[in-house]
């Protein structure tokens, strides 16, 4: 391959998902020359690779915690005919505050538009080769693409991967999963089914709340456009079918229960049910057979919906993502790790460049349980929380700000803040903490926190400083 210089820049963000994507906007809008590098050919992560939605929260209760813009995103989406807004989930176990149903096509041409309106240059379709690092400090990357090799430059890098992959690649401390046994929460392979009779399935819900762990509704606290307008739900169990099903040898899927929920379109439901554990998303090999595993998952649940399932006779499997989703790998060590008891309690900190709210919710590592004793965790804050700048600067590598989901947590505190609500406000943070250093011409670590929140403030996010202003705008 031949390998070449593809450019310099102030920031270069690498990976695209919701904390990539607004990190670039940010570093962009305050005067950064920015560079988003993704390895598909479209933005938005997860949400649009996997098919994970909707939207997770941005709300703690009734407080908006992520606005900013990532809440100018909700907008576009909304005025694109691509989003019904916030909707508000009752009750919220399992699910959150609220959640923001969106459709992935519209959402990948609205983040084009935002991220080329604030003058980002995007460098799609490559791979992150390796980190560039001269005298301890990442100085760019090496990506592989149809050009070859290239060697993109930066004052400062974003590793908003999802994975670590740079800090990795650069030699950062992490530590793997959760300590003692590194696991990590399993991976899903989410899948729509169209043609279902919704009416028949809510039917069912209704009348069997034993079948189901738990069940909710989501109402929108405005008119929503006439054809988003429909029953939304989420329901988890089928606790019965599941059973019957895997004694007559008929369904292969990683869990005891069936997650299932409505989407923006109305007789299409959506699965997070299927489960592959103790497999490495970082790992070629593993990564190969855990998408294979997920697929035959799919496949299998899709068929035992047909068969067992009020309102899924004649549905079929309509799409699914286009790559497993992963919810845990990397922790990237920093100058500050957050812990359980800094989420769970709602703790504040003088260095805050984002906020939390999400409960700590933990998919089992280890097997297929719900929400019960021995299986996965539920753990709501006492109020929101902070994520201190600490957590964003590798304690052991210059040059580098974390980003979304790999920032410096323990593996409690990261099921937390993983979910894409809080994933959009530490992006917004990873990129003001980027453009000010960039621009300051100093080290992510020696930025000055308070121009950092300045410029978070002015760019309407909501750090709830003393004295500032706290923006809630809920569309």
């Amino acid at each position: 391959m031949t390998e070449s210089v593809h450019s310099h820049s102030d920031v270069v963000v690498v990976g695209g998902g919701p904390s990539g994507l607004v990190a670039a906007i940010s570093a962009a809008r305050a005067g950064a020359k920015t560079l988003l590098i993704e390895q598909y050919g479209f933005l938005g992560g997860m949400a649009t690779a996997a098919s994970v939605g909707p939207f997770s929260p941005f709300h703690y209760d009734d407080q908006q915690i992520t606005v900013g813009i990532p809440q100018e995103l909700i907008e576009r989406l909304m005025a694109a005919g691509g989003s019904t807004g916030h909707l508000k989930c009752i009750p919220e176990y399992g699910s959150g505050a609220t959640m923001a149903y969106f459709d992935r096509e519209i959402y990948k041409e609205v983040a084009f538009d935002m991220v080329e309106e604030a003058g980002v240059r995007l460098l799609l379709h490559s791979f992150l080769a390796d980190a560039i690092v001269e005298n301890g400090r990442v100085r760019g990357v090496r990506v592989a693409n149809k050009s070859g090799l290239q060697s993109v430059f930066g004052k400062v890098v974003v590793d908003a991967t999802g994975d670590g992959d740079v800090a990795a690649a650069a030699g950062a401390a992490f530590q793997w999963g959760r300590q003692g046994d590194e696991l990590a929460q399993p991976m899903t392979m989410f899948f729509e089914m169209a043609g279902v009779d919704v009416a028949a399935l809510r039917g069912y819900i209704a009348a069997h709340p034993a079948d189901f762990e738990w069940t909710s509704v989501l109402k929108s606290p405005r008119p929503i456009p006439r054809e988003f307008t429909q029953d939304y739900f989420v329901a988890q169990g089928f606790k019965s079918f599941v059973a019957a099903a895997k004694a007559a040898g008929e369904l292969e899927l990683g869990r005891d229960t069936v997650l299932l929920q409505s989407t923006l379109r109305e007789g299409t439901i959506v699965f997070n049910s299927t489960r592959i554990g103790k497999l490495r998303g970082t790992d070629a090999d593993q990564f190969t057979e855990a998408e294979i595993v997920g697929r035959r998952q799919a496949m299998s649940l899709a068929a035992f919906a047909r068969k067992y399932l009020p309102g899924f006779a004649n549905a079929y499997v309509c799409s699914t993502g286009g790559q497993i989703g992963v919810r845990e790998s990397r922790h990237v060590l920093g100058e500050y790790v957050l812990t359980r008891d800094d989420v769970v309690e709602g703790r504040r900190f003088p260095d805050v460049v984002a906020r939390g709210f999400f409960p700590v919710d933990i998919h089992d590592p280890k097997g297929g349980k719900g929400y019960q004793e021995g299986g996965s965790t539920w753990i709501k804050p006492k109020g929101p929380y902070d994520i201190p700048i600490r957590c964003l600067i590798p304690h052991s590598t210059d040059g580098l700000v974390l980003c979304g989901r790999n920032i410096s947590a323990t593996h409690e505190a990261h099921g937390s803040l993983r979910v894409m609500g809080t994933a959009f406000g530490i992006g917004h943070g990873a990129g003001a903490t980027a453009a000010v250093a960039a621009l300051s011409d100093v080290a992510p670590r020696e930025v000055d926190v308070a121009r950092v929140q300045k410029l978070l403030i002015g760019q309407r996010a909501n750090l709830d400083l003393k004295g500032s202003n706290s923006f809630a705008a809920t569309p």
